[in-house]
Order: C-alpha cells, then structure tokens, then sequence
C-alpha cells in the first residue's frame, strides 16, 4: 500500500517528468528575459506608465493591466537561477538589470505623477504603502509558480509575468507617488514592500532551481569553483537572513494589529459609544482610538485595560480620547482611509451582483428552455391546457426576476400569460393556476395572468 502512495505521489508531483523542458532550454529563457533594452525596456516603461494610471484613477482593472506586460521578473528569476547554478556572472546581470529597472519604474512612476492634475491617494494606492504577512507570501508562492513555469516546455511569458508582476509593480509605483509628492512615508513602505517581494521572489526561484536537475557551472580551478561556491551561498544566505527577519516582523506586526482590532471592536466599541478611528501601531506597540456618543467612566476604561493581555497585548500603551472636539489631522486621515476602503469594498460587492446577474442571463440565452422552469414548449404546453380549458385560444411562458434590495432577497417568478375567448370564473382560474405550479414541479412561484380576447365589433 505504501508503495502504491509512494509511487503515486512521485509520478504526479515529480519536476522532472516530460513536461520539464531541457536545462539549455530553461536557461536561454532565463539569460533572455534578464536584459532590459530595446522592447524590453518599451514595454516596462509603458506597464509602468499603465499601473501609474491605474492607481491614479483608482482602477483594479487598469492595474492588472500592467501587472500582464510588465516584464520585471526577468533579472529576479536570472539571481535565483544563478545562485542555484553557481553562476556568478548571472547573478551580477540580474542584480545590475534590477537596479536598472527598479530606478527606471521609479522615475517613470515619479514623472506621471508629477503631472497628473489628480494628486489624491486613492484605495489601491494606499494599499500599496505598508507591507503585510499576505505580500509575503504573494511573493514567495508567486515566485515558486513563475520558476516551475517557466522549466515547462512551451511555456508562455505571461504566466510567470503574472505570477511576478502581482508583487512588483503596484509597489514601485507607489513607491514613485511618494517621491513627486513628497509622501516619504508612502515612499519608504512601498519601497519597503518592494524589497521584501524581490528577496522572496529570487528566494523560491533558488529554492525550485535546486529541485530541478539543473547542471551546475564548471571551473577549470577547484579553488575558484570552491570560491564562487562560497561567495555564491554568501549571497544567499545573505539575502535569506534579512527576508526571515522581515517575514517574521510582518507576521508579529500583523498578529498585534489583528488583536488590537478585535481589543476595540470588542472592549471599546460599547452600547451608546462608537469607534470613530483607531490608529494602531505595530511597532511602539501602542492604541490610540478616538470615541464619540456617550463617555465612558474611568472605571470603564480601567477594566478595559486590564483586558489587554486578554488579547495578547501586555505592555502595550492605550490612549483613548472622547468626543470629537479631540479630532485631530492624523484622525481625518485615517477617516478618510477608512471611507475609501469602505467605497472600495462596496464597489467589489456591486461588480460582483453585476457579475452574477450576468451569467444568469447568459445562462438564460445559452438555454432558453430553462425559463419555463421545466414546462414544456408554449404550443405542447397550450393543447395540454386547452384538454380541460378549450376557451383558452393563447399562451406564454416568461421568467419574472426580481433584483435583491436592502431588505429582500432575489426571488424568480414563472409568468403564464393566456388569451381566452371568453372571461374564466375565479374557480376556473385557480383550478388552471394549481395544474400549472404541479405541471411545472413546484420548483419557482408561478402567476397566471388572464386576459379575455375582446369581440370584434360589427360595421
């Protein structure tokens, strides 16, 4: 049994299957892809251009426009495949290529948004200013992704783009919004998150690099081999050690923020008192939250206090002012973040209502019979009506929906509109009305609407 799971997992998780394209192959890809001149370097100016767009306007679509052409994995994947195969020379091309398009999306990024007449910073870009335990690992299974991609035989240069791209360009351009408007803030953390996506990124590009039976690069001199085999794993280590320091400050700024969100939502946001901002900040490990309606006593906000370890929070430092005479700069900003966030998550719920009402109706169209609800065709269905109705001359079927609102849920009627030549008595109706709702299973409400035929008139 163990052998048959064994063999199972191997034949469906090993790398190097026929899928896995040849190591001259997979490194041509690599060597081609590190170079930023002629097309390449259009192309980054242009994803750069698009993403600064996108995040000027506040457009998911837009950017997700420029994560598809963006082509800066290249030099990331060129120095986890160097490093893997103990090439130096590739990974001082990379390193340099990087440098070169980092400075370039910079500066591209800082010039559009110099111009722009639209100077506010939107729900995307704000997104983009502070890294999270998310980003982290965005970049590294993104990473791994873009690196088994591109080992595949007939791979498309998009699929690694996208894998990559998703981590890198909304932060530099970011990045380049805080250098034309002199938001170092929003500078120091989109670069901040850049940094941290690009070690990730090169990180699993080694790490699948190793998996692969990738040959190493051969040295007439066992001594320079040893020497580069040791600056090589100098780099790596290098840049391994710093990116586990971040990853694991990300992780316990995250986990305090997390707590500290659940510590005010669940001590502080009280009956007759709300929350108007609550500013949190990971590393002083402090709270500063802003009440408003009615005051809470001191005895209140000491027992509040004392529940801080409750939620992981001993030593942190809580400030809470009441009423919004205490409203300050740093207060609407966060107000204002907050609102954006909000407009934003309303946008997503709409376009996804719009969505799902779009594939109904496409649906709808692909099967037009689906709207009877299971009844047949309108003229098989009118002769089985007119066996025990023969006044009934016509007949329709329609499929009523109603949209959901605030307060009710989307509902679906099937409509049956029919002709007569003569006024049906009420009992007449509701016996045809109940036939109907059994013939069509009792799977949707159904509304019979009768309309008697109106005698022609005599000249």
């Amino acid at each position: 049994m163990l052998q048959v799971l064994r063999r199972f997992l191997h034949t469906r998780f090993l790398l190097t299957n026929e899928d896995i394209a040849g190591p001259a192959q997979i490194q041509a890809d690599v060597v081609s892809g590190i170079s930023f001149r002629g097309p390449n370097l259009w192309v980054l100016i242009f994803a750069i251009l698009v993403a600064s767009v996108g995040l000027n306007v506040n457009s998911t679509a837009v950017i997700i426009g420029a994560m598809l052409i963006s082509p800066l994995m290249g030099p990331i994947v060129g120095i986890g495949y160097g490093a893997a195969t103990l090439e130096l020379g590739l990974i001082q091309r990379g390193l340099k290529s990087l440098f070169t398009a980092s400075m370039l999306s910079l500066l591209v990024s800082a010039f559009y948004f110099r111009l722009t007449p639209l100077t506010d910073a939107g729900s995307e870009l704000l997104s983009r200013t502070q890294p999270t335990t998310w980003d982290v690992l965005i970049a590294l299974f993104g990473g791994a992704a873009g690196a088994v991609a591109l080992a595949r035989k007939g791979h498309s240069n998009a699929v690694p783009g996208v894998a990559i791209a998703t981590a890198l360009m909304p932060p530099l351009c970011t990045a380049g919004y805080g250098l034309a408007t002199a938001h170092w803030s929003f500078l120091f953390g989109a670069l901040y998150l850049f940094s941290i996506n690009c070690v990730f990124i090169a990180l699993a590009t080694f790490l699948v690099c190793r998996v692969l039976p990738l040959p190493k690069h051969t040295f007439v001199s066992v001594k320079r081999a040893r020497r580069v085999q040791l600056s090589i794993w100098a780099v790596a280590l290098l840049t391994a050690a710093p990116s586990v320091y971040l990853a694991v400050g990300i992780v316990r700024d995250g986990t305090f923020t997390h707590n500290a969100q659940r510590f005010v939502e669940e001590q502080l946001n009280l009956p007759g008192t709300f929350v108007v901002t609550s500013r949190i900040l990971p590393r002083p490990r402090t709270l500063n939250v802003l009440l408003a309606g009615q005051r809470l006593t001191p005895t209140q906000l000491q027992k509040a206090r004392t529940q801080l370890p409750r939620y992981r929070l001993a030593g942190a430092v809580l400030t809470v002012r009441q009423g919004l005479a205490r409203l300050d700069s740093a207060d609407t900003q966060a107000l204002r973040s907050s609102v954006l966030e909000d407009v934003r998550s309303r946008q997503e719920q709409t376009l996804v209502g719009y969505e799902t009402r779009m594939a109904q109706l496409q649906q709808l169209l692909a099967h037009p019979d689906s709207a009877t609800a299971g009844l047949p065709g309108t003229a098989a269905l009118l002769r089985e009506v007119q066996v025990e109705h023969p006044a009934v001359r016509q007949l329709g079927l329609s499929r009523l929906v109603r949209p959901a609102t605030d307060s009710l849920r989307a509902d679906t009627t099937l409509l049956v509109a029919v002709r007569t030549r003569r006024p049906l008595p009420a009992a007449e109706q509701q016996r045809l009305t109940t036939w109907l709702r059994l013939r069509a299973g009792g799977r949707l409400p159904l509304q019979l609407l009768v309309t008697p035929i109106a005698p022609a008139k005599r000249r």
